[in-house]
C-alpha cells in the first residue's frame, strides 16, 4: 500500500514537472532578447562576466576578432568607462535555427573621464547560434559585424 503511494506520488510530481516544463518553455526569439538585454545589462553596468556569458566560446567577427578579443575590451571597457547607456533604436531577428541574424540601429551614451559622448549610430548585424550551455540550448553571439567592432573598441583595448 505504502509503496503503490510512493508511486502515485511521484508519478504526479512527474507529471506536475512535465506540464510545467511543456507550458514555461520559451521561444527562440524570447531567449535571444533575453541575450541582448543581458549584453544591454552588461554593458551598463559593466558587469565582464555578464558580457561574456552572452559570447560563443568560437565568437570570429569579420575583423578578425575572436572572442578573447572581446574580452580584453570589455575589460578596458570596465576600467576606463563611467558610465553607459545603451539605446537600440530599432532590430529585427531572423530565426533559422540553429543560427539567426539580428539587425540592430544602437546607440551609446558613455560617460568617460567625465566627459559625455556619444557613439554611433551604429548599424549592426549579430550572429547568433544556438549552442548547448551545461544542461539547457542557449543562444550566443557568434559574430557582430556593421559598425567595426574594432573601431567601437578602439580607445579601450
Amino acid at each position: 500500500m505504502f509503496k503503490r503511494r510512493a508511486v502515485l506520488l511521484l508519478a504526479l510530481v512527474a507529471a506536475a514537472l512535465l506540464l510545467w516544463w511543456v507550458t514555461h518553455r520559451r521561444t527562440d526569439r524570447q531567449l535571444i532578447d533575453d541575450v541582448i538585454a543581458k549584453v544591454v545589462h552588461g554593458v551598463e553596468t559593466k558587469s565582464l562576466d555578464e558580457i561574456m556569458e552572452c559570447v560563443a566560446p568560437d565568437y570570429q567577427d569579420d575583423t578578425g576578432l575572436s572572442r578573447v578579443d572581446v574580452w580584453r575590451g570589455a575589460a578596458q571597457w570596465v576600467r576606463t568607462v563611467d558610465a553607459a547607456t545603451v539605446i537600440i533604436d530599432d532590430y529585427s531577428v531572423d530565426i533559422q535555427p540553429p543560427t539567426a541574424t539580428g539587425t540592430f540601429a544602437v546607440r551609446m551614451q558613455v560617460t568617460r573621464n567625465g566627459q559625455l559622448v556619444e557613439l554611433g549610430p551604429m548599424h549592426l548585424t549579430v550572429q547568433f547560434e544556438k549552442e548547448r550551455k551545461r544542461l539547457k540550448r542557449v543562444w550566443l553571439v557568434k559574430s557582430v559585424s556593421g559598425y567595426s567592432s574594432s573601431r567601437l573598441l578602439e580607445g579601450y583595448m
